[in-house]
């Protein structure tokens, strides 16, 4: 049996106010969050670098990045490990990035024809979104992971 080549694999994060959705194969793993080293002069949505696997790797927060404030890391904070290697292929040192999460993710399946354009989603855009779409009706953001590099690398230059 072949495999239908236009069903997508993602991952749907529950953020405080948003849903954010990932292709599966950038998800690396979901962590609980210790040990955070921050950063003088960063940026309030750059929460610092945290140990995954003998690799820092950057901690952001979706929300402080849109101007809200960022939640507190604690013993209870999970991080989704992103893998951002291959994006533009010059970062060898940190092929990865996390991000706090609140929510628990949903590993889901859609074709192309279940995900349109939010014709209605106007205003307010956010620099870690790549596009707002409608899956089957609910409202998700597609996250923009070139942007959250190219932010990051920003603060480390």
């Amino acid at each position: 049996m072949a495999l239908d080549n236009k069903i997508i694999k993602c991952v749907i994060f529950t953020l405080k106010k948003e849903n954010i959705i990932v292709p599966n194969a950038l998800v690396a793993e979901i962590i609980s969050v210790k040990d955070v080293q921050e950063l003088d002069n960063a940026p309030d949505w750059y929460l610092g670098q945290l140990n995954w696997r003998g690799t820092d790797v950057p901690l952001v927060s979706f929300e402080a990045a849109a101007g809200d404030s960022a939640s507190k890391v604690n013993l209870n904070t999970q991080a989704v490990v992103i893998n951002g290697a291959g994006v533009d292929g010059s970062d060898e040192e940190s092929p990865y990035l996390a991000m706090v999460m609140s929510g628990v993710p949903h590993v889901s399946h859609f074709s192309r024809e279940q995900i349109k354009a939010d014709e209605e989603e106007g205003g307010d855009s956010h620099p870690m979104i790549a596009q707002k779409v409608r899956i089957n009706g609910a409202s998700v953001s597609i996250l923009d992971v070139d942007a959250m590099v190219a932010m990051v690398r920003d603060v480390a230059a």
